[in-house]
């Protein structure tokens, strides 16, 4: 399995050949206008930023640290002792001095039907077009898992290098989800798998790619995903739902709700409301209503 690297693709085409067809592919030159690209670096965060505090996975004992502290550990991180890792940070409410950087919005994630102005204020999440940001040290890798509430995933690296690998979502047999979670692996370390503890790991069909700065990646809905950082990294994300996933979007949100006992008698309500709302999307797309 093949992962194409385009460049040039209109945002027309990138729908009909990459999104509706939940196909992978990196983009070369998606966030080529932004000012971010060639600025962020851990050095310019070191300077810049250097006494905001933050909040790492793997920090000892879950401590904040200052971001000069954090971005020093960067420079001896390793696989076998990855830094811990800067995640999911939402920039246009956590960070937003950093959302000029990331402007103009890409045109590749434009047409995010979560951003609407026909969805409830605050839900399902707390921004209009929300980008993540990503800090990571070599070695770094995440669980395997696919992205919640069957989202489109685009993750574009600003600085360093990390690889991804993919997996579809008929290969879901052979990737252990979580009887309590579904959407997470329970294979502790993907690129270090005890084949004996999980057997069918060695029959799953998958590819890997490295992006580096300026590139950018498609993860579409469902498709399971790991990455390890090559270099020290920073990444941004953004997820988004748009015609070609939002059946599939509200029946995943309707069934979280359940497994997580959320009140029973909303849920119908909820899936009537997102439906009637998909439907007036997809007849005033392109329009700019809403």
């Amino acid at each position: 399995m093949n992962i194409e690297r385009v460049g040039g693709i209109s945002a027309r085409d990138f729908i009909e050949r990459f999104v509706a067809p939940r196909k992978p592919v990196v983009l070369t030159d998606a966030i080529s206008d932004w000012p971010a690209l060639g600025l962020w670096t851990p050095d310019w965060f070191h300077t810049t930023w250097g006494d905001r505090v933050v909040r790492c996975r793997g920090a000892k004992g879950n401590a904040p640290l200052r971001l000069d502290d954090y971005i020093e550990s960067l420079t001896t991180s390793t696989e076998t002792a990855p830094a811990p890792y800067l995640r999911n940070v939402n920039i246009q409410t956590d960070w937003p001095e950093l959302a000029n950087d990331i402007s103009p919005r890409c045109r590749f994630t434009a047409t995010d039907w979560l951003s609407s102005r026909l969805m409830p204020k605050g839900w399902p999440r707390v921004a209009r077009h929300l980008n993540q940001l990503f800090i990571s040290g070599a070695g770094t890798t995440i669980p395997l898992h696919f992205d919640e509430w069957m989202m489109h995933a685009f993750i574009s690296n600003v600085y360093g290098e990390k690889e991804f690998t993919l997996f579809p979502p008929d290969q879901t047999p052979y990737l252990y989800p979580k009887d309590d979670y579904y959407l997470v692996s329970r294979i502790p370390n993907p690129y270090a798998v005890d084949h004996q503890t999980f057997p069918l790991y060695e029959k799953a069909a998958t590819a890997s790619i490295t992006i580096g700065a300026g590139e950018s990646i498609f993860l579409p809905c469902g498709w399971w995903h790991t990455t390890r950082t090559v270099s020290p990294c920073i990444s941004v994300s953004s997820n988004f739902v748009d015609d070609t996933n939002w059946n599939a979007f509200v029946d995943e949100l309707c069934t979280m709700r359940q497994r997580l006992g959320a009140s029973a008698w909303k849920t119908p309500l909820i899936r009537a409301y997102l439906k009637t709302t998909g439907a007036l999307l997809r007849t005033t797309r392109g329009n700019g209503r809403y």
